[in-house]
């Protein structure tokens, strides 16, 4: 958006020509200082990326989530090919056959270099078990889908072996002969979803209850904020293994575990959004705007609602990328614990979890594959860091450049 301001020369001669000054939103503003920020911006493509993988999971990942192969537990990962004598071919793999060493009494994996199975790109695998809903199908509750009389219908997947009865497995397989790469795709939807529904959840109550306790003051504003002080009086991880441990005995479906899971992420962070919220709006309500405001009868939800919690905007963004890794942890944490989610879904701290019990850490170096989830936590709580430190700087006035 352009003004136009005339300039007037001295004298008090009549404007002569005019002189144009370009005002800009603060959107736009912040998204030019975001742009100056490299490492955010790359996150911002990382997390992207993340988020469409766990998204269309079913199509990228060659099994189902609940797919087993008793017969090649922690079968090393598949290597692919490009090359045959000397030609380029079409990708392929040599199968990979079990046998035990009877000096050691491990179990060996070799290649069978004799028989090369070439890779299948967007293979059909047919079966009941196969089938599944494509996104966004897939984000309808499946009570809803059940109700509504849906069937999976979909078997397309990205790429698979050629063969049905000799498995691909690109990242290695776990200790039932699950696929390690579309197991931590699937996982990818509860670990990163959490965070994001988890803060969400937080925001509002933080809004909502910091939006009446600064506005309204008084006995409303005591109320609230001593709440909000017992309520961060208790130590986190003790009130999350608390409220976990209640409801674990309950052997409760993984959809309601995982509401649950973010009810109890929500209830230890609404508090900080409160207080902050409070006391900018402790500031706002005196200002001349709200005045103005209700002299022309604007009720208080409507003051509230369009002239103080806009303000707080820029707050809630930084707050929301900053806190989301949090959440992430603390879902990896309780999972890994066993009070989060559980089989037969799976998420990166149940994987973790898995492999911990099974393998230990002193078998990262003959089974690594099966650790894999942990170093997914890592790129999504940096990448998250990252992405909040520029969105900080893209916010704040005095980093602007």
């Amino acid at each position: 958006m352009a003004d136009t301001v005339p300039v007037v020369p001295s004298g008090g001669a009549e404007p002569t020509d005019a002189r144009v000054v370009r005002s800009e939103s603060l959107s736009t503003i912040a998204w030019k200082q975001f742009r100056k920020h490299p490492m955010a911006r790359v996150s911002l493509t990382v997390l992207g990326v993340l988020y469409l993988l766990a998204a269309f999971a079913d199509f990228v990942a060659p099994y189902p989530e609940r797919y087993i192969d008793p017969g090649a537990t922690f079968q090393p990962p598949n290597r692919v090919r490009f090359w045959d004598e000397g030609r380029f071919v079409r990708p392929f793999f040599y199968p990979r056959e079990q046998a035990l060493d009877f000096e050691t009494l491990e179990t060996t994996w070799t290649e069978d270099r004799d028989n090369p199975v070439p890779l299948q790109f967007f293979a059909r695998r047919e079966g009941v078990r196969d089938r599944y809903f494509p996104f966004p199908v897939n984000l309808i509750p499946a009570q809803l889908r059940q109700t509504l009389g849906m069937r999976p219908w979909a078997t397309l997947h990205l790429f698979g072996s050629s063969d049905p009865e000799v498995p691909f497995y690109l990242w290695g397989s776990d200790d039932l002969g699950g696929d390690v790469f579309g197991k931590i795709l699937f996982g990818g939807r509860i670990s990163l979803s959490v965070g994001i529904i988890a803060a969400v959840v937080a925001v509002f109550l933080g809004l909502l209850f910091g939006g009446l306790a600064g506005y309204f003051g008084g006995w409303v504003d005591e109320v609230i904020m001593r709440f909000v002080e017992a309520l961060s009086a208790i130590p986190d991880l003790f009130l999350l293994f608390t409220l976990s441990a209640i409801f674990y005995p309950l052997n409760l479906p993984a959809s309601t575990v995982f509401m649950l899971v973010v009810v109890v992420l929500a209830m230890i962070g609404w508090g900080g959004v409160a207080r902050t919220v409070r006391g900018q709006v402790l500031s706002l309500r005196e200002r001349d705007f709200a005045y103005a405001a209700r002299s022309l009868g604007a009720s208080n939800a409507r003051i509230i609602r369009r002239h103080m919690l806009p303000h707080t905007l820029s707050f809630v963004i930084v707050y929301m990328s900053l806190t989301i890794p949090s959440f992430i942890i603390t879902e990896s944490v309780l999972s890994f614990f066993g009070l989060g989610i559980q089989p037969p879904s799976t998420s990166w701290g149940l994987m973790l979890s898995t492999a911990q019990n099974f393998v230990g850490v002193t078998g990262l170096g003959d089974r690594w594959w099966i650790f894999l989830p942990g170093l997914f936590i890592f790129i999504a709580v940096l990448t998250w860091n990252l992405l909040g430190d520029g969105l900080r700087d893209a916010f704040d006035p005095r980093s602007r450049q």
